[in-house]
């Protein structure tokens, strides 16, 4: 996975002079053409075996398939790519993502979602890549839809087609870190939609920042199978630890 930091061309260095990047994992200017982020970070919270066959969450034993979240419910996708542990330093650089702009932060983490993927991508026959979709309200608060933003960078790495679109958000909700389980299903049901359909794609990987229960993935690939799609998997820069 670390090839994916040393990809650039004259046009990255000639940014990087005017605008340096900065890590995005400590946040420090990056030396020019140095990378994604500083070379010293060699213990990040990566997802290890063993893991849930479903979902990609750790567990704690290896002869243990599924976590208890995927041995409570079923799932209406086929399985998770998740990259990190939801831990820090990671942690506060995906939330730097969402709540403070650090949307360049995304070049790193896309690409790492991207190499956690390319294995499959035959296997499975991927042909397109969507993401979580995003309130405009909160859009336009933010700036950017992260998970989009991801899901772009992802695509581009795996030479995929990426369709926005295919989800859409009509409602407006509550966020989903104050509700408990049942509250946050009832929440994300009732504000997601089908978007524009493409009957050309038809096993779709799904992109968004964080996994935490499966609930908000789980309505989207219900979704996305209720528009056609045959199978979907998903892929999150972070997950919640599973047991």
């Amino acid at each position: 996975m670390k090839r994916c930091a040393d990809k650039f061309g004259f046009g990255r260095l000639l940014t990087d002079l005017l605008y340096p990047r900065r890590c995005a994992i400590c946040d420090e200017v990056l030396p020019m053409g140095e990378g994604l982020i500083c070379r010293g970070h060699n213990s990040l919270p990566y997802v290890k075996p063993p893991s849930c066959m479903v979902c990609g969450k750790e567990v704690d034993s290896e002869e243990r398939e599924l976590c208890l979240d995927c041995e409570k419910h079923s799932r209406n996708f086929e399985r998770g790519f998740p990259v990190f542990n939801y831990m820090e330093p990671v942690k506060a650089s995906v939330l730097a993502i969402k709540y403070h702009n650090k949307k360049e932060y995304c070049d790193f983490y896309g690409a790492q979602m991207a190499e956690k993927v390319r294995p499959y991508v035959r296997r499975y026959g991927i042909d397109a890549v969507t993401c979580v979709p995003l309130h405009r309200r909160k859009q336009r608060q933010r700036g950017y839809n992260q998970a989009a933003v991801l899901a772009k960078v992802v695509a581009d790495e795996l030479g995929l087609p990426f369709c926005e679109d295919m989800l859409v958000r009509r409602k407006y909700t509550t966020p989903q870190k104050k509700l408990d389980n049942l509250e946050r299903a009832n929440n994300i049901k009732t504000s997601m939609d089908i978007g524009r359909v493409y009957p050309e794609y038809r096993n779709i990987l799904l992109v968004d920042d964080i996994y935490t229960t499966g609930v908000t993935i789980d309505v989207c690939a219900g979704l996305l199978k209720k528009a056609g799609a045959r199978h979907v998997y998903y892929s999150s820069v972070c997950v919640g630890k599973g047991c």
